[in-house]
């Protein structure tokens, strides 16, 4: 398939690109490499989120560039929507996607609706960087020092620091070719993980607060509210890592982040030692990885941590069975 998104990029002279809602820094950062790329080639490309570029990756070659509003941009030749599993994960841009000549879906998880007109999934690869800068080789595009910063922010970050079961040996592989590039992982992640606002270490410290556990031990959770990011001065990006301070824990297997918004609730899981996210994740209508996944509710959420807390039991019960 990387052929054929090499094929509908060659052949656009406009080229938009939609992050999902909530982006992360595997999305942003393939996003902004492929703009970088395409640009280089002549076209004219525009990186797209609904909801902005989160602080903590405003040091990405580009970021200032992204876009948050469809009004103004005009027509596109060529869409490409980045880790979205349906449309509507791109928020306000899934109608400039569905009104595209040509849309290319590009994704690295299970739970893709397979819509468009050119469908690329790969479950296997650990980032969606490592099938964008496939479809790079395939253009014959240059890989210079800011598009490698851009791909190695995406694989470090949806590999956990290259931590989950996903990496595999090519994850290796292109992390030491986008080094030899000029991307510096110890830079990023140095970015990403130790330059944390005080707000987000006093948000951090109110959600351990509220930490409890349950299945024995073997899943952790807690809750933000927007209270909580009142007293803190956070932002809703500020709790990107919490959930993987609860995974920390010695004996915890699933951990669950119950965040409550105004009229929703979004849950975020993280696994380990064979419990599986995303089988919690599908059975309330979300999806994700093995080892991150997360969903969406307008329940209570009362009804929903009793929920997802007894599907969570249910998964680390199977998954030791």
């Amino acid at each position: 398939m990387k052929e054929q998104v090499a094929s509908a990029l060659r052949a656009a002279r406009r080229v938009l690109v939609a992050c999902h809602e909530s982006p992360d820094g595997d999305c942003l950062g393939g996003g902004l490499a492929l703009r970088l790329s395409l640009e280089r080639a002549g076209k004219q490309a525009v990186v797209a989120s609904t909801d902005g570029v989160p602080e903590v990756y405003r040091f990405l070659p580009g970021w200032e560039t992204v876009v948050h509003q469809p009004e103004g941009l005009g027509r596109f030749d060529v869409a490409v929507a980045l880790e979205c599993p349906d449309l509507q994960r791109a928020g306000r841009f899934a109608e400039a996607l569905a009104a595209c000549p040509v849309l290319v879906n590009l994704d690295h998880h299970r739970d893709n609706a397979g819509y468009g007109h050119v469908v690329w999934q790969d479950p296997e690869a650990a980032s969606v960087c490592e099938m964008v800068y496939q479809a790079l080789q395939e253009l014959g595009a240059e890989v210079d020092e800011p598009v490698a910063t851009c791909l190695m922010a995406g694989l470090l970050t949806d590999t956990g620091s290259f931590r989950y079961s996903s990496v595999r040996a090519q994850t290796f592989e292109l992390a030491a070719e986008l080094v030899r590039r000029g991307a510096r992982p110890d830079r990023i992640y140095e970015r990403v993980y130790e330059w944390r606002p005080v707000a987000a270490v006093r948000l951090l410290g109110m959600a351990l607060e509220r930490l409890q556990l349950a299945a024995d031990g073997q899943v952790a959770w807690s809750v933000v509210d927007e209270d909580m990011l009142a007293r803190a001065g956070a932002r809703w990006e500020d709790t990107e890592n919490i959930v993987e301070t609860l995974r920390s824990i010695a004996g915890v297997r699933l951990a669950v982040l119950f965040k409550v918004e105004s009229r929703r609730v979004k849950v975020s899981l993280r696994a380990r030692e064979g419990a599986q996210a995303n089988r919690v994740a599908v059975r309330f209508g979300g999806g994700g990885h093995l080892g991150a996944a997360g969903f969406v509710s307008l329940g209570s959420l009362e009804q929903v941590v009793r929920d997802t807390l007894e599907a969570a039991a249910a998964e680390v019960r199977a998954s030791t069975a």
